[in-house]
């Protein structure tokens, strides 16, 4: 009852902060005191970190759909409301389950646990390929990085290390006071994908981690195992998945004999100088086989569109994004608030809905809130591939925004100013108003606008850099700066304004 009663006043003082700003119009109204507000609310312990799913990222999902038809957004696509569905998926291992070896006429069968394990977002799928050796399967540009640039992928099954390049040294281009995103699971079977590759294998990194059998979070398998061992994945069309397992050392070291090289030499030399030593590995095919069961559980993004004014471009849209969860909390006093990441970006993405909605562009506009962001892209990724509210060949542009929330300085880092061939040149003039510094990244990373990217749409993501902070119970509200993130939020505007109204859209380049 008691945080019944603190959210709803925290929803009044938010009525009255709406209505008090109903009077400022397009750029006018990014101001720093609905920006305050709405962090308030968000990033609030009551939210309990905004963890995918729970009730409180459902009473986040209420709030900006509130708030969005507040300022008369419209629902957008076939939704009659402000809410785009989607299942997340609680996985058990199926049968069969299956991995063969086939070298020189003979057959190798290997064991699961023992030699093999499924991973939790595998495909319900048999396939049967040669084997490519593609060093961490990392494609990295903003590290002149890339495990796929010397080997043909399509067709086959790649097989990785874990984690990433020179974890150790602390001098790498990789080391930051975490693992990047490059080193997550999902984001090396997207990769894998995107080269074409129908399966991946992945074995521990043998120089930095003992290993023999290969990890197993599977608690049919385990004889005491939580129920919830098994990470939750997103119910995505079994055609936008491939094959993966991780297997053990019996199985890598079978796989890997051909090439005449060990596990720990081809590790080595990668990690000596951060070279390509990915190739083919002769005349071995593998043939896998993985079932799983999936247990169903609803979430939401949430959607919302400005449509356009003129009757020849408001077919297509410039589409806004954040994602609005976080990591969750371990009880009701270890919460992990998500100030900056991502109750900032959401904000952003409010505070540019209610300047939009007085003002009127040609092309239209179309406002998204993802969820679960933090456990692999699920919101954004299972928009672009198995269910876009507007077509991706309607999409002209999408920007993001994703830890905005802490400029120490005048500094904000964009990434994918290369892949819109008018970008520089807009934000450039978007800027000059603005007066903030503009750090360049060099690739595209790994957030919700990655997958957009992927489908060939011009993206900008936006950023106030990582910190201490990020995924700590002290990512809180009194460490961000509103007056920061209204300063991203008019650059954005301009920024937006200008790709909605200009005759042509952004032509994509890689």
């Amino acid at each position: 009852m008691k945080r019944a009663l603190k959210l709803f006043i925290l929803f009044l003082f938010w009525v009255v902060t709406a209505a008090a700003q109903t009077g400022k119009t397009g750029f006018e109204a990014v101001t720093a005191a609905a920006v305050k507000q709405q962090l308030a609310y968000l990033a609030s312990d009551d939210m309990m970190g905004r963890d995918t799913p729970s009730a409180e990222l459902d009473t986040c999902a209420r709030y900006i759909a509130d708030w969005f038809k507040a300022q008369g957004l419209e629902p957008a696509g076939a939704n009659t409301d402000y809410f785009h569905r989607f299942n997340l998926t609680r996985n058990t291992l199926g049968s069969p389950n299956s991995c063969t070896l086939q070298r020189d006429g003979a057959e190798q069968l290997f064991e699961i646990k023992d030699d093999f394990v499924p991973i939790s977002f595998t495909a319900n799928r048999k396939v049967s390929a040669p084997v490519v050796f593609a060093g961490y399967g990392i494609t990295a540009p903003e590290y002149d990085y890339d495990d796929y640039a010397t080997i043909d992928a399509k067709g086959k099954i790649v097989f990785i290390f874990t984690h990433e390049p020179q974890e150790n040294d602390t001098t790498s281009l990789f080391h930051t006071t975490r693992l990047s995103e490059h080193s997550k699971e999902e984001i090396k079977v997207m990769n894998a994908i995107k080269h074409g590759a129908v399966g991946m294998i992945m074995v521990t990194d043998p120089n930095n981690h003992r290993f023999r059998k290969p990890p197993n979070p599977w608690p049919s398998l385990l004889r005491n195992a939580p129920e919830d061992a098994v990470p939750l994945s997103f119910e995505e069309k079994m055609d936008n998945k491939i094959v993966a397992i991780r297997i053990g050392k019996k199985m890598a070291e079978a796989v890997i004999a051909p090439s005449g090289r060990t596990l720990s030499e081809l590790q080595s030399a990668i990690d000596a100088d951060l070279s390509n030593h990915s190739s083919d590995i002769p005349g071995i095919t593998l043939t896998i086989e993985t079932t799983l069961n999936y247990e169903r559980l609803p979430t939401q993004n949430v959607v919302g569109q400005l449509r356009g004014y003129d009757p020849d471009l408001s077919g297509d849209y410039v589409v806004i994004g954040a994602h609005y969860d976080h990591v969750g909390a371990l009880n009701d006093t270890t919460v992990f608030n998500g100030a900056d990441d991502n109750a900032s970006g959401t904000v952003g993405v409010m505070t540019l809905a209610k300047a939009f909605s007085t003002v009127k562009t040609r092309r239209s506009l179309l406002f998204c809130t993802w969820a679960g962001e933090e456990k692999g892209l699920f919101g954004s990724r299972y928009y672009v591939n198995s269910d876009p509210v507007i077509p991706l060949e309607k999409t002209v542009a999408y920007f993001n925004m994703d830890m905005i929330g802490r400029m120490d300085s005048t500094e904000v880092r964009i990434s994918g100013i290369t892949s819109g061939d008018r970008f520089r040149d807009i934000i450039d003039r978007a800027n000059a108003e603005i007066g903030l510094q503009i750090i360049e990244r060099k690739s595209v990373s790994r957030s919700d606008h990655a997958p957009f990217h992927d489908r060939g749409i011009p993206v900008l993501g936006f950023d106030t850099d990582f910190h201490p902070d990020y995924h700590q119970t002290t990512d809180t509200i009194e460490k961000c700066s509103p007056e920061g993130i209204v300063r991203v939020c008019r650059l954005l505007y301009l920024i937006t304004r200008e790709v909605a109204d200009r005759d042509a859209a952004p032509v994509f380049q890689e």
